[in-house]
This record gives C-alpha cells, sequence and structure tokens, in this order.
C-alpha cells in the first residue's frame, strides 16, 4: 500500500515566525491521507494541519502561537475544501469479483444440469 496525502490548501501567511522573527516566511498547510492499494483507493476524513518557516526551516507548533497567528489560522481552517472520505474499487478489483462470480455460476449451472455426477 502506498500513502499519498492531498494537499488541500497552502497560504504564506504575513505573520512574524515566532524563532526568527521573520515577516511572510510561515507556510501553513492542510493536508488529507489517501491510501493507495492495488484493489481500492481510500481517502481519510482527518486534515492534517502544519506549519513551517521557511526562512529557518522550524515546525512551529501549537504552543508556540501568537494570538494573531492563531486568528489567521482559524481563517484558512475555515476556507479549505475537505475531499469527501470514502473508498472507490479499482478496475483489478472489479475484474476479480466478476471471474469469481462467472466461477461461482458455472459450478452452480453444472451442479443442477448435471446432478447425475456429484451423488454419492
Amino acid at each position: 500500500m502506498k500513502t499519498e496525502y492531498i494537499i488541500l490548501k497552502n497560504a504564506i501567511l504575513n505573520n512574524n515566525c515566532p524563532e526568527c522573527y521573520a515577516t511572510k516566511s510561515l507556510q501553513l498547510s492542510f493536508k488529507q491521507k489517501k491510501v493507495l492499494s492495488k484493489f481500492y483507493i481510500k481517502t481519510e476524513k482527518e486534515v492534517i494541519e502544519s506549519m513551517d518557516c521557511q526562512k529557518c526551516g522550524t515546525n512551529i507548533y501549537p504552543g508556540r502561537w501568537t494570538d494573531d497567528i492563531e486568528r489567521v489560522y482559524e481563517y484558512h481552517k475555515k476556507t479549505i475544501d475537505k475531499k469527501s472520505a470514502g473508498i472507490r474499487f479499482t478496475k483489478l478489483f472489479y475484474l476479480l469479483l466478476f471471474l469469481a462470480i462467472v466461477i461461482c455460476a458455472s459450478i452452480i449451472y453444472t451442479y443442477i444440469s448435471f446432478p447425475e455426477y456429484f451423488t454419492v
């Protein structure tokens, strides 16, 4: 299984970094997890949020946020469009399902058409 992340939104904030005090260097990103398999593609409901400074390369955790950063974060959180969570099946899944149905149907047809071969 392969895990990918759908980027819902990336925003450069105009606030100062709490570590290096650089302006316009904070990047806020919202991502949604997507699991890829040979048989299905599953999109998770949970949204992963992260904020980091592009200048000093530091991850900024919520404990270090100022009130201004908190307000901007809440605004951007309201504007994201989440992808609907769910499962989609691949063509390989449907092909194997079709083959299983055909095999079961042929076994049942053979049993009904020629019951003398199945008696003990």
